[in-house]
């Protein structure tokens, strides 16, 4: 029975290792790459009628879009992406394309709809049709034929009679849809086309007749342009970035935790490998935002697997067996990781029922990590681990991280005598502490008030162009292009790895349909060649207002729901001072911006969300231990509830560092070698974490012991040292 155990964890390790390793090519493959690592655009197109009085609807919204999806796929663009927005809006998404100048204009042409003779001659034009009259109906034989109405019933009079016998071909563009033939003469202004059509078929060349007689203009009101070569740059620094981080978890993990850490190597590797598959079954695209909540995601999984095995070996240490400390670590662990993970999962869902774009990419990214963590780095760990130990071949402590002179005998544990953690006196440093974080958010009010956060376009309206060159160029070099092409920034940058990058900011907006931003970035290629490769950013001031709206209701909304969810599972105290810790953190990353003039964006936006996640998930796991000493403990006074705090925070203090170091790391490689294109979002990210340890451990359940301070019957005394 016990070789029987070893040999199902081999086999079980072989098969699902051999099964990543077998699939992984092809699913990285087939994976669909956001237009920030692959390169194309994207357009937010405003949909207004071409006539006066006509409307917008939702099926001329369908159907514009069903026909924008036809130009692409004739122009043979691979996989466009094309969907309406809300009420008036339509969002198109291009990758890959050579020459983008010629598809934006072929896409924002209002659809066409023409009957033609045999001759190729237009009779008559969408304009001609009544409204939303075309409908399906069905013969005696149950056939479905299309019912249509002109304006003019003479034209159709007139049509008719000339083309008696023959066929009248339905376009829409250039693209011949059906050719009806002309049966009788159509006097009344109505008429039916009649073929074999499904019921589908029939169906939709009604709407495309209702669309053509009501033809929508297109106005670009967000415009995202990300040129091949450095959409393919980008992506290649974001792997090798996403290599080293990963390298480094994995030693890391196995370095420290030994056996637990081995088994945490390979769920580490199946949950990421789950997180792929589900973006490829899914069809869906990989961006930059959700990318940053697959490292949240990384970052959670670890802290699953530092949870359960730090447990495991506390309940070890108490004396108590392997197995028997395998079983009530696991079980006490998991309460912990539950809460951390169901917070995340709402403050997740949120966001993407509110969110758009970008925020809702990042929240679906996160969902899915959380939800697939929970299999993979807890039930999957779990069962690995309970094979291993079973088998009986686990029998040196120090494989299982802990050190035969750390184990005490049971009767020791229930004395409390020689506790393994050493007791350090946080709450005497939560003054100086509190003193620290209020200097740091009354500068950043300051600022914020003096000069405000340096916006980009998203919110602020206007173009940025960024443009990377085959070789290195100087400010005054890049000065001079500017003023040849006769479009000077309102600022630019020169920087990069070999100063070969350009980030140039305009408070207007740049004109595609008068190419001006062809001549900017033709000025650079006239002197640098083919090797010059673009990203454009053009947002309309009513958008960029709309995305900054929405950015701040998401951050709020998730922080409700954040509230909400640790009222329910702990206590309004726990709540509050979780929500205060989560803003510190968060407004601790937005002072660093302000002060030193960063700039603000959608990635901005997407980094701070998962400092949250992040934030949030720490301090529950603090919160956690607190609330299950307290069933434990006898609070009678301020100096009991004191030690309380020190004991909690000193016994998580290993997973905090252990947890915090892990996703640290994997965020400072992101911004060391993750590239220009995402060196902001990773300065977020890497701030975001440090703020975030310091703020579980120094801060939260310190605000948590001042609120629970007046729940104590006696005085509190003065404050003095707790060890």
């Amino acid at each position: 029975m016990i070789m029987k155990r070893l040999i199902a964890f081999l086999l079980t390790v072989l098969i699902c290792l051999g099964i990543v390793g077998a699939t992984s090519p092809h699913i990285v493959k087939n994976l669909r790459l956001g237009l920030d690592l692959k390169g194309g655009f994207e357009i937010l197109y405003q949909a207004t009628p071409v006539y006066e009085d006509g409307t917008v609807t939702q099926e001329a919204l369908r159907e514009t879009s069903r026909s924008l999806q036809s130009r692409a796929d004739a122009y043979g663009v691979s996989e466009p992406e094309i969907t309406p927005e809300g009420s008036d809006r339509i969002r198109v998404r291009i990758a890959g394309v050579s020459n983008e100048e010629e598809v934006r204009n072929i896409m924002k042409k209002p659809a066409e709809l023409t009957f033609r003779g045999p001759d190729g001659t237009i009779e008559l034009r969408g304009i001609d049709f009544v409204e939303g009259a075309a409908r399906v109906s069905y013969n005696q034989m149950n056939q479905p034929y299309i019912q249509i109405e002109v304006k003019d019933a003479a034209k159709l009079r007139d049509v008719s009679t000339r083309l008696l016998g023959k066929n009248l071909s339905i376009f829409l563009d250039e693209q011949e849809l059906s050719a009806p033939r002309v049966n009788s003469v159509l006097p009344d202004g109505k008429a039916s086309i009649e073929g074999n059509y499904t019921i589908e078929e029939a169906k939709e060349l009604a709407g495309i007749i209702n669309l053509g007689a009501l033809p929508l203009n297109l106005t670009e009101l967000y415009t995202q342009s990300v040129g091949a070569t450095l959409g393919q740059q980008s992506m290649t620094q974001i792997l090798l970035a996403g290599g080293i981080a990963s390298l480094f978890i994995l030693l890391f993990m196995l370095f420290v935790y030994r056996l637990p850490g081995l088994i945490a190597c390979v769920t580490l590797i199946v949950y990421s490998w789950g997180i792929l598959l589900l973006f490829y079954w899914m069809k869906a695209t990989i961006t930059l935002p959700g990318i940053a909540a697959f490292v949240l995601g990384i970052g959670m999984a670890v802290d699953a697997n530092i949870i359960t095995a730090e447990r495991i070996k506390e309940e070890m240490r108490s004396g108590k067996s392997l197995a028997s400390a395998l079983k009530t670590g696991s079980k006490m662990s998991f309460r912990t990781i539950l809460d951390a993970n169901l917070t995340s999962i709402v403050a997740a869902a949120v966001l993407y029922f509110i969110g758009t774009g970008a925020i809702q990419g990042f929240a679906l990214t996160l969902i899915l990590s959380n939800i697939l963590s929970m299999f993979t780095n807890v039930s999957f760990s779990r069962l690995l681990l309970n094979l291993l130990v079973r088998s009986n071949i686990v029998k040196n402590p120090r494989l299982m991280g802990v050190n035969p002179k750390d184990i005490r005998t049971l009767a020791e544990s229930k004395k409390g005598e020689d506790p393994y953690y050493k007791i350090y006196n946080f709450v005497k440093l939560k003054n100086p502490f509190f003193i620290f974080s209020s200097a740091v958010t009354v500068l950043g009010i300051v600022v914020l008030l003096v000069a405000n956060l340096n916006y980009g376009v998203d919110f602020k309206a206007g173009t940025s162009l960024d443009i990377t060159l085959p070789q290195s160029i100087t400010h005054d070099e890049a000065e001079k292009l500017f003023e040849e092409s006769g479009f000077v920034p309102s600022s630019f940058t020169v920087g990069g790895t070999n100063n070969d990058r350009i980030s140039a900011r305009y408070e207007q907006i740049l004109d595609a349909e008068a190419g001006e931003v062809n001549k900017i970035v033709g000025a650079f290629e006239t002197k640098y060649g083919d090797g010059v490769s673009r990203e454009e950013n053009t947002v309309d001031p009513g958008i960029a207002q709309e995305l900054g709206l929405k950015a701040i209701i998401a951050v709020l909304i998730a922080s409700i729901g954040i509230i909400l969810i640790i009222i329910l599972r702990f206590e309004w105290r726990f709540a509050l001072a979780a929500i205060i810790a989560l803003f510190h953190d968060a407004f601790f990353v937005v002072t660093i911006f302000a002060v030193f003039r960063l700039e603000v964006n959608l990635p901005f936006i997407a980094a701070v969300l998962t400092i949250i996640g992040y934030s949030i998930n720490d301090t529950i796991v603090i919160f956690d231990r607190v609330r299950e000493n307290m069933r434990f403990a006898k609070i009678k006074t301020y100096d009991d509830l004191k030690q309380l705090v020190n004991v909690s925070v000193s016994q998580t203090l290993t997973r905090s560092i252990n947890t915090g170091i892990t996703v640290l790391i994997a965020s400072l490689i992101l911004f060391l070698f993750g590239g220009e294109s995402i060196k902001l979002f990773s300065l977020a990210m890497t701030l975001g974490m440090v703020f975030g340890i310091y703020s579980s451990i120094f801060i939260a359940c310190q605000l948590w012991l001042v609120f629970k301070k007046n729940s104590i019957n006696k005085p509190a005394p003065s404050e003095e040292t707790t060890t």
